[in-house]
This record gives C-alpha cells, sequence and structure tokens, in this order.
C-alpha cells in the first residue's frame, strides 16, 4: 500500500513538472497581437444584426437555421473582450478557404516571457473541423484540441453540454470576410443548458438563495408594489436595507445581505430572469411576483433598468466585464435604428457597477446599510446626470468624440465617476 502511494506521489509530481514545463516552454517575448481595442468596437453597431439572428434561433429553437457571422462582428466581439480584460488581444480574419482566430494574453513581468500567444484555424466542413491549434511554438491537432476542449467543458458542468453543443453545428461554410453557421434544432439543447445549475455551488450559494428568497418576499409585500403609477427605486431600496441592516451581525454577514438584497431588487424589479443566477427564490413557485407599476429613476425606467442589471453583473463578474458591457451596448445603440449613444445611461451603468461594489465589500456593506436603511431619496446612490450628452449617431458621436479612448471620450468618463465616486455612500469615514 505505501509503495502503491509511493508511485502515485512520483507520478502526481511528474505530471505537474510536465505541464509547468510545457506551459514556461510556450511563453514568449513578444505578442502575436497587437490591436486597439478602440477601434475594434468602433464597429460594435454591426453586432446588432447578429444579435437579432441569435435571437430568432432561440425564438425558432425547433428549426433548422442558419447563422452569418462577418469578420467585423467577429472583431467587434473581440474588441469587448479586450476592454473587459485588458491583459488581452484578438484579431479574427475570415476567408474562404478558413478562418483564423489570434490571441495574445499578457502575464506579469517574469524573466521567462511576457505572453501567451494561440492562433487556431476553423475549416469550412461539415460539423466543426478545427485544423490545428497553435500555443506560442507548439502546434496542436485540430482534433485533438477540439477534444480537450469538449473534454473539459463537460467535465466543468459535469454534463455532456459541450458535446450537444458540437453536435448541433451541422455545417460551416465560408467567404470572404464571412461565415455561415448552419444549426440543427435547438429545443433539447437549451432545454439542458438551462437545467445546468447556474452559480458557484456549495453552501455558500444555498445561503445567498435563502436570502434572496427572503427579501424577494418582503418586496414584493410592500405598499409601493402594489400601486399603479411608477415609483422610483429608493423607495424599495429604503425598506429592504433597513432589514438588511437589521440582519446583519458583522462585515461579512452583511456583505452577504446586501448581495442578497441587490438580487432580489434585480429578480422583482429588474427581471425575473435573474433568478437563474442563484436558484428557485419565488415565494409561490412557479408564479412570478413582480410590481404592478414599472420602477423608475430620474423618472426614467431605463435608468432602473441600467443601474440594477449592471448592479447585478457586477456581483457575478469582474469590474471590467460590467464596464465593457454598459460601454459596448452604447456602441451598439449608435446605429440609426438605435436610441444613440447615451452618457447617460453610462451614468446608471458605472453607478449600479459602483453601489454593487460599496454594498458587497465587507469593508463598506455595514456603513452603506447605514445610508440607505430608511433613506427613499435617489441621491444618496445615484448621480446627477445633468448634461451629461445622449441621443448621439454614430456621426455626431464621432464628431464630438471622435472614438472610445480619445482624449474628449475619456473626459466625460472622468466626469461621470466623480459624480458617482462623490455619492455618500462611497464616502466612508476613515
Amino acid at each position: 500500500m505505501f509503495r502503491l502511494l509511493k508511485y502515485l506521489v512520483v507520478l502526481l509530481l511528474f505530471l505537474t513538472v510536465l505541464v509547468v514545463g510545457i506551459f514556461l516552454f510556450a511563453l514568449e517575448s513578444q505578442p502575436l497581437v497587437d490591436t486597439s481595442s478602440a477601434t475594434q468596437v468602433d464597429q460594435a453597431e454591426s453586432v446588432k444584426v447578429l444579435m437579432g439572428q441569435l435571437q430568432d434561433t432561440v425564438k425558432h429553437r425547433t428549426s433548422k437555421q442558419d447563422i452569418t457571422i462577418s469578420e467585423e462582428q467577429l472583431n467587434s466581439l473581440v474588441g469587448f473582450a479586450q476592454r473587459a480584460h485588458k491583459p488581452f488581444q484578438g484579431k479574427a480574419i475570415i476567408t474562404a478557404q478558413s478562418s483564423q482566430i489570434m490571441v495574445s494574453y499578457e502575464l506579469p513581468h517574469n524573466p521567462v516571457g511576457r505572453y501567451i500567444n494561440i492562433e487556431a484555424s476553423l475549416l469550412p466542413s461539415t460539423g466543426v473541423a478545427v485544423e490545428y491549434v497553435n500555443i506560442g511554438p507548439i502546434s496542436i491537432s485540430g482534433d485533438f484540441a477540439l477534444g480537450s476542449l469538449e473534454m473539459l467543458a463537460n467535465w466543468y458542468t459535469r454534463s455532456d453540454i459541450a458535446t450537444q453543443f458540437i453536435q448541433r453545428i451541422d455545417h460551416i461554410a465560408m467567404s470572404d470576410k464571412s461565415m455561415v453557421l448552419t444549426v440543427l434544432p435547438l429545443q433539447t439543447f437549451l432545454k439542458n443548458l438551462s437545467a445546468l445549475k447556474q452559480g458557484v455551488g456549495g453552501a455558500k450559494d444555498e445561503e445567498l438563495r435563502v436570502a434572496t428568497a427572503y427579501y424577494l418576499k418582503e418586496i414584493s409585500e410592500l405598499s409601493i408594489a402594489k400601486r399603479y403609477t411608477p415609483q422610483s427605486l429608493a423607495k424599495y431600496i429604503g425598506p429592504v436595507f433597513s432589514l438588511a441592516k437589521e440582519r446583519s451581525s458583522s462585515d461579512e454577514s452583511a456583505a452577504l445581505e446586501n448581495k442578497a438584497v441587490i438580487m432580489a431588487l434585480a429578480i422583482y424589479v429588474g427581471h425575473h430572469r435573474f433568478a437563474n443566477l442563484v436558484g428557485d427564490v419565488q415565494p409561490n413557485s412557479p408564479q412570478i411576483v413582480s410590481p404592478n407599476s414599472r420602477t423608475v429613476l430620474k423618472s426614467r425606467v431605463d435608468l432602473n433598468q441600467h443601474f440594477i442589471f449592471s448592479a447585478t453583473i457586477k456581483i457575478f463578474s469582474e469590474q471590467g466585464i460590467s464596464v465593457a458591457i454598459g460601454e459596448f451596448k452604447e456602441l451598439m445603440d449608435r446605429s440609426d435604428d438605435g436610441s444613440g449613444y447615451s452618457f447617460i445611461d453610462l451614468a446608471a451603468d458605472f453607478s449600479g457597477i459602483k453601489f454593487a461594489e460599496s454594498a458587497t465589500n465587507p469593508d463598506s456593506a455595514l456603513y452603506v446599510q447605514d445610508i440607505l436603511a430608511g433613506n427613499l431619496d435617489e441621491k444618496a446612490f445615484f448621480p446627477n446626470i445633468t448634461g451629461l450628452p445622449e441621443g448621439l449617431k454614430k456621426a455626431e458621436f464621432e464628431r464630438r468624440f471622435i472614438r472610445v479612448d480619445s482624449q474628449k471620450y475619456k473626459q466625460m468618463i472622468a466626469k461621470i465617476n466623480a459624480r458617482i465616486d462623490a455619492l455618500q455612500i462611497h464616502n466612508q469615514p476613515i
């Protein structure tokens, strides 16, 4: 028995050294890709067409369908990813013969190598055909790379969802600058995907679910929820944070209670599907509770949605991802059929992110409760939006701000952040 254990330890050490050695060998001193995310997302409005196709695919899930993806759309999405996570850079190239995705990831300073460079080639084919995957100087066959990713995704989700997804792709055709994915009916796949448990799992996850269910029930029983005229989000936040304050006994418990409050608010005054992130929380499931009237901020329904959606996304993601989502949405809205780029919407996004950050940080959670408990004033958590431009179509946006990351654009973003930073809930006394 001791000898077997000894061999297993030696084998584990060997595999660890092998994996580390391969990783270090793959590192390179120069990036494979050097792109500007500001330039890539400049065509973000093109992604609206792709989003429409994906919505149709879900809507007509019992039918075989074609999804057309352009090189411009792919690079816009890559630009979004780059803005969400700065060390990442990428580029897509589509031709009639193949499609290449190139990625560079910058590591912290080290003596071995600064970049992980990855290049993958996808071929036109029946089903999915990966020609090759290069990780630095290491070349891997496409079949092995695809099979490994499939196995890893299935293992991580403890399902065969990755296998199901690959099997749904019937055909991939390519031409210059675009590809067409023919997908088989998605009804069973989407049903199985929906059944997968969302979130991290474990005791903390269940604790959050129970607390969210409690606050959702309490919110649904507030008198303002029964009114038939639009109600400010502040009228929900004041009472529910009073409850959170009563239930909090420490910094850590306050952070959890505040997180549950935000989730309950998102489900009730945002969209009931946010419940998928925490589990079954409806008081009278499967019946869905909702207010009799729309919830607003600054008398606007859209600002409430931007605020509460961003706060919820922040809880389950990095801040960079939350910011990039809001910014990319505004860039898409610059199209002729969109509402135009709105720095007011962006202010609502940023303030929702900052709100969640302060409320769920153990160092400030109790302070936030002190400020918001019983407070029915929007000024406690939402900034002044006077003078912020909105409704900017692409030509007007480019005339005034050129593109994202220009000096004028950065000045406007700094102005918004300064207003948010000045709010009382973000200024805890030292």
